[in-house]
């Protein structure tokens, strides 16, 4: 059994240091060496970069901007790069992706732009979309390709019970509490599941000090690929 990291809760001393720099938003992180990063991007994860930057160069995600409930909403949905609202639709296009899984539903932005017609997406999480005040799913949406499950991935029973839909899909993302605890038991849940089955899996949030050593210890091929992505964090990750 290898190990992925502590799972202790997050420490909430890097939001108060904020301040150190002129930011929206801003919380403290590790800047760490490459050349020890194993394994090591390979052409597959390149490749992929280069097409997903120039596919979400040209993407209009305006349809889902005048979906959401509040201004800062729409910013977020329209910001690329910096956000990876864009970068979702470019790698559905990039892959030629017919069928989606996304890990944690929340108000709906990261389903809605891995959407396209004949692509199939399963969200997950472990609250209900029209739970959420301020989300930006509606009920005829899960007429067109879209379906929402409930349940904790991190647990291991119903981990392997949901094994069959991740395995067909094209593109597995990961937005998940990054509590220290769910993403590296799901990690190593996946490694021991699809190792070498050529899944691809894009994790957010890889630079929250919660992630950045658990994203490093998960011994598949990996890229960081933040800066087409959300500025918190953008991995890529391919399971040969």
């Amino acid at each position: 059994m290898w190990n992925l990291g502590s799972r202790r809760k997050p420490a909430v001393a890097a939001r108060e240091h904020s301040t150190l720099v002129q930011a929206e938003h801003a919380e403290l992180s590790v800047i760490s060496s490459a050349v020890d990063l194993l394994p090591p991007p390979d052409n597959f994860l390149l490749d992929l970069f280069i097409c997903a930057t120039q596919k979400a160069r040209s993407i209009d995600l305006a349809w889902i901007e005048e979906r959401c409930s509040n201004p800062d909403q729409g910013k977020y949905v329209q910001q690329w790069p910096g956000e990876h609202y864009k970068l979702l639709s470019g790698l559905v296009q990039c892959t030629n992706a017919k069928k989606v899984i996304e890990v944690g539903t929340h108000i709906g932005l990261g389903a809605l732009a891995l959407s396209s017609p004949g692509v199939s997406v399963t969200t997950y999480d472990i609250v209900p979309w029209d739970e959420f005040p301020d989300t930006a799913l509606r009920s005829e949406d899960f007429n067109n390709g879209l379906e929402q499950r409930i349940g904790d991935l991190s647990d291991r029973k119903y981990f392997k019970s949901q094994a069959a839909t991740l395995a067909e899909a094209d593109i597995l993302f990961i937005d998940g509490p990054k509590d220290g605890i769910f993403e590296p038991k799901l990690a190593e849940y996946l490694v021991s599941e699809f190792a070498g089955s050529g899944m691809f899996v894009m994790w957010d949030d890889i630079r929250v000090m919660t992630m950045v050593d658990a994203w490093r210890r998960i011994p598949v091929a990996k890229l960081d690929a933040t800066s087409i992505g959300h500025w918190s964090g953008t991995g890529f990750m391919h399971f040969t």
